[in-house]
């Protein structure tokens, strides 16, 4: 999952927004200074990216995707699941999208904690509205596909996406999240038990 989702399951575990966000920033072993709260932000991060990567429903996403940009199946099915998650958003959440990033922009800008630099401009330029756009979508996986090793335009694998393939992946996207948030729901409890034990 992406930046949007990561902020809409933390809302609804009542778990740390920047927490949830500094799971792509926050490799290996935590730091043993780490507050309470990131480190279960972080934790539950890690365990919704795997979950997510092991579904079936992702997996069939990615298998969707043509060469070559099946290679990078996982970031562009993240991404396009945080376009349906934009675009469905009153199924998932009662509040509209824009007061929900307006709120999470302002939390992470003022947060006590420093920010990632790509946070912060997530958080300063507003991406997250963007993704409600395909043409939004494919220009945030352009700008992630110039970081990548060899950078290549990775918003053509999304541009180059057939309409059939699109509505399969969303039809599929609208399966599997309702099963991720009971899942993000109950791990996220389990973790906050285990992190008081």
């Amino acid at each position: 999952m992406n930046y949007l989702a990561h902020l809409h399951l933390a809302d609804h575990t009542h778990t740390s927004p920047l927490g949830n966000l500094l799971g792509d920033f926050v490799k290996g072993p935590l730091p043993g200074d780490l507050p309470p709260e990131l480190r279960l932000g972080i934790r539950l991060h890690r365990a919704i990216d795997v979950f997510t990567d092991r579904h079936p429903e992702h997996r069939a996403a990615v298998a969707t995707l043509p060469p070559p940009w099946r290679r990078y199946g996982p970031i562009l099915v993240d991404m396009l699941y945080d376009h349906w998650l934009s675009r469905h958003w009153t199924r998932f959440e009662p509040g509209g999208l824009s007061p929900f990033l307006a709120k999470h922009y302002q939390g992470l800008l003022t947060s006590r904690h420093p920010l990632p630099p790509p946070l912060r401009r997530m958080a300063e330029q507003q991406w997250l509205g963007s993704y409600m756009e395909w043409d939004g979508i494919a220009r945030a996986l352009d700008g992630i596909g110039l970081r990548l090793r060899r950078p290549l335009p990775l918003g053509d694998g999304a541009r180059q996406l057939a309409a059939v393939s699109r509505e399969h992946m969303e039809q599929g996207f609208l399966r599997f999240y309702p099963t991720l948030m009971g899942f993000a729901r109950e791990e996220a409890e389990r973790l906050k038990r285990e992190e008081a034990g």
